[in-house]
């Protein structure tokens, strides 16, 4: 598979870029699924009103948090940042990169970018030779630096820092050699889908996970809808964990789909990994006529959006800004070359459902992310003398 040939994503970007690297698995079906007991009523009232409030939260108005204090930019001005990012071709690369080089004019720093054209070994390259010329500091966008390790170490000798960029969940340590990182909180996009699943669901959600296996932020996203179906789904759920081949996961998602579905006459829900795989589940699910079943994911791509507010299958989408986060790479690539202290930056999600969609112009990030200022947020945090 060509990563190039997946679809615009708006979320889960590191685990788009890493997955092109994963071994291929066969299909399977995990032995990691989650079957809840009985609860008392009030237990199961209580467990509904606390995914509902969850939902309320990440379906609501969209706010920026500040990274960090205000600090003085004036010795990253008329520098350069390299990003390395693993292949060009994706849109939503682009569209990330954009807002990146938006926030580099306003900080008064140039952006060089670097396409590895899906190849790590050609990305550490790039940080070499972004280490050979001007870098003031180099940002590896969707390449886990263990990959690039000898490139990372070389940049620590040259005292550049290495920003880690949409590689690791945002709740995970700081990858070694890390000057600060940018991602969003993968596990809290899996409590949130389970949350929704269990408050548009009436009765007990029996659901199909679809794993992308070997990517650590579709792990964090596996952990999320476990940890949620335990905190939120407290009478008679279950949830199987099915893995996918990623040399084939459009086949593998439309294979896994129908044979899950015909074994599993519970099944009313299934969470594809992101919403590339779930552009292949939907029509799978139509095709076995089961309008109960409904399918959620991450990604907020612009074709899944139009699932959700069309009421095609999926009803549910997480994603996020991808403007804003070429903007917080940019924040923390001056955080480092000015000194402050390494620190993970974490972009924020937003829930997307058939509600908060009407009326919007779903390729327009900024009205989708409810025009949260995050240029002036962060442009108020950069001082000069």
């Amino acid at each position: 598979m060509r990563i190039h040939s997946l679809p615009r994503s708006r979320a889960a970007g590191a685990a788009l870029l890493a997955a092109a690297l994963i071994v291929p698995l066969s299909a399977c079906s995990a032995a990691q699924g989650i079957t809840e007991k009985a609860a008392d009523s009030k237990t199961v009232a209580a467990a509904r009103k606390s995914a509902q409030a969850l939902v309320d939260k990440a379906s609501g108005p969209t706010v920026f948090t500040k990274p960090g204090d205000a600090f003085d930019i004036t010795a990253a001005r008329g520098k350069t940042v390299w990003v390395v990012t693993l292949d060009n071709s994706i849109p939503y690369v682009r569209a990330v990169l954009n807002g990146m080089t938006e926030a580099g004019r306003q900080a008064g720093v140039k952006v060089r970018v670097f396409d590895s054209k899906g190849s790590t070994s050609t990305a550490g390259k790039g940080v070499e030779q972004a280490l050979a010329t001007d870098a003031a500091a180099v940002v590896a966008f969707g390449i886990n630096l263990s990959e690039v390790s000898g490139a990372v170490r070389a940049a620590q000798q040259a005292k550049v820092p290495v920003i880690s960029a949409f590689n690791v969940d945002a709740n995970a340590p700081l990858e070694e050699g890390a000057a600060g990182a940018v991602s969003v909180d993968f596990y809290d996009s899996g409590r949130i889908l389970a949350a929704h699943a269990v408050t548009a669901t009436d009765g007990p959600v029996h659901a199909s996970y679809q794993h992308l296996p070997s990517v650590a932020t579709f792990t964090a996203l596996k952990k999320g809808l476990q940890d949620g179906f335990k905190e939120f789904c407290r009478s008679g759920c279950s949830l199987s964990v099915d893995d996918l081949n990623q040399a084939d996961f459009k086949q593998g998602a439309e294979r896994v789909t129908s044979s899950t579905l015909m074994r599993n006459r519970k099944l009313n829900w299934v969470f594809p990994a992101i919403d590339g795989i779930a552009q292949f589940t939907v029509p799978a699910i139509e095709a076995a006529n089961r309008p109960e079943v409904q399918a959620s994911s991450i990604n907020a791509v612009t074709a899944n959006l139009e699932f959700v507010r069309n009421g095609r299958v999926q009803s549910a989408d997480v994603g996020n800004n991808n403007s804003w986060l070429g903007w917080a790479m940019m924040d923390r690539s001056l955080r480092a070359i000015t000194g402050q202290k390494a620190a993970t930056t974490v972009v924020p999600l937003k829930l997307f459902v058939k509600d908060n969609l009407k009326g919007k112009d779903l390729a327009d990030e900024d009205a989708l992310f409810d025009g949260a200022d995050y240029r002036g947020g962060f442009t108020a945090l950069w001082k000069t003398r």
